[in-house]
């Protein structure tokens, strides 16, 4: 019986690391979708450009950086209760696209956000907004584009875990599960082990 538990004890981890991880995705992401629609408002009112760059930026600050911070801990531990193992490609090509996007925030957008609010503190004079704030806007648009384009293909592999040319059980981490319960004993029956979260079924041991 203490095998048993201690298999579910495994599988309760699993779904609150999976709950916290999507909550972070949400939170972090969530924002990049919708911020074109206010970027296209503001360029028909650029009266309020300062008010949204500044928004913007304590959005980014307060919201996003923190939740994408505490993705990369929530899946370090779905790896670890989930029976992933670290060499998965999936897995691999997953962190590279996330510390790529992790870059482009800290490297392009914020210094392109910080030259908005710089330049957008006072309305624009009869000649229209001066050249760096146009070229500060649109550097902060492409990487608003390339962020998202990141964001889906990480959501892809998470979602389907490709091979990538490994074997299956290598992708999926079977294998951590299976032996975890050939240690504790579980009694040789068919186990599913919260399949709608772990997407993995167990075969007769």
């Amino acid at each position: 019986m203490s095998g048993v538990a201690s298999t579910a004890t495994i599988a309760d981890m699993f779904q609150l690391w999976m709950f916290l991880h999507i909550l972070g995705a949400i939170a972090a992401f969530g924002y990049g979708f919708y911020a074109p629609i206010f970027g296209r408002a503001v360029q028909q009112a650029p009266q309020h450009g300062h008010w949204f760059a500044s928004a913007a930026k304590r959005v980014s600050t307060i919201v996003i950086l923190p939740f994408a911070i505490l993705m990369f801990i929530t899946g370090a531990m779905l790896v670890q209760t989930g029976g992933t193992e670290w060499s998965a490609r999936w897995l691999s090509v997953a962190m590279l696209l996330y510390f790529i996007a992790l870059g482009l925030v800290f490297l392009v957008q914020r210094p392109a956000v910080n030259k908005m609010i710089a330049l957008t503190e006072q309305p624009p004079g009869p000649e229209g907004p001066p050249v760096e704030l146009r070229s500060a806007v649109r550097r902060a648009q492409l990487t608003g584009v390339a962020l998202l384009v990141l964001t889906l293909a990480i959501l892809a592999l998470m979602v389907w875990k490709p091979a990538l040319g490994q074997s299956p059980e290598r992708a999926l981490g079977a294998s951590f599960l299976q032996q975890h319960l050939r240690e504790t004993r579980v009694a040789p029956v068919d186990v599913l082990v919260d399949a709608r979260a772990l997407g993995v079924r167990l075969r007769r041991m």
